[in-house]
């Protein structure tokens, strides 16, 4: 492929990629749905409802922060009773993170909130589209892992 044909695909990317993060991932969560959660402090819990419970040093390498900066994160979480930490009987050295009731349900209705405003967008595209832009990112996905 010409050098030409390749930078005007980067170029196009280099436009479209902003526009595509601004209205798929949730930027700023207490804006978009008046929950007062900083986008940090979302993805924490979205880690904990995928995965589970945490140690505070899984979730400071899943995000790629300092585990200083995690630890106050947690600890922020804690406050708000999105959390709770909680000794491992086995090892007292180990303290697991674990969501709340009320975490679970602030991160199920943000997630619900974020799938309806995905599926408005989706909506509109037809199901070959949809399919065509899934295969699309999965090779991408898998070619960015590889590199």
């Amino acid at each position: 492929m010409k050098t030409k044909e390749l930078q005007e695909y980067i170029f196009q990317l280099d436009n479209l990629l902003p526009v595509l993060i601004e209205h798929f991932q949730i930027s700023d969560p207490h804006k978009l749905f008046g929950i007062k959660i900083t986008l940090q402090q979302y993805l924490a819990l979205n880690i904990l409802i995928k995965k589970g419970r945490c140690m505070v040093s899984d979730l400071s390498k899943s995000l790629g922060v300092a585990l200083s900066t995690m630890t106050e994160l947690v600890n922020r979480l804690v406050k708000k009773q999105f959390v709770k930490k909680i000794k491992d009987l086995k090892d007292r050295r180990i303290v697991w993170i674990n969501l709340t009731r009320r975490g679970l349900k602030i991160i199920q209705e943000i997630n619900k909130k974020k799938q309806r405003h995905i599926l408005s967008i989706l909506e509109k595209l037809t199901q070959r589209e949809r399919q065509i832009l899934i295969d699309i990112l999965k090779r991408i996905s898998q070619t960015v892992r590889k590199a």
